[in-house]
């Protein structure tokens, strides 16, 4: 997700998407994540992982270079037969995707998370 952000690519990002939801929600939302975070995604990105990820994961990402802070959630879905992950994309206002839930710590590593830097 943060690697398609930097790279601009509106439709290769929204197919990170989950399938079975509306695309036009779904490319908006990835207009809105590219517009907002391309430049902070291009740059050290620290991602902390919450939750055990059976159902689905949150993962914060911290873009350090503009310090940003987006939260997405990482969901298991079958693709084909294929057990893959999908990224829950359902922010087409852009105000709602630049949004930081007000238990997202400021800093990485505050509530103890996993760290993958």
């Amino acid at each position: 997700m943060v690697w398609r952000t930097a790279d601009g690519q509106v439709g290769e990002l929204a197919d990170l998407g989950e399938p079975d939801k509306d695309r036009g929600t779904t490319e908006r939302t990835a207009e809105n994540w590219i517009a907002a975070f391309r430049k902070g995604a291009g740059g050290k990105v620290t991602a902390e992982f919450y939750d055990e990820g059976s159902y689905r994961q949150t993962v914060v990402l911290y873009l350090h270079g503009t310090g940003q802070i987006k939260e997405i959630y990482v969901l298991p879905s079958n693709v084909d037969g294929k057990g893959v992950f999908r990224v829950s994309m359902s922010e087409p206002d852009p105000a709602e995707a630049t949004a930081v839930a007000p238990w997202v710590p400021k800093k990485p590593g505050e509530l103890g998370s996993t760290m993958i830097r």
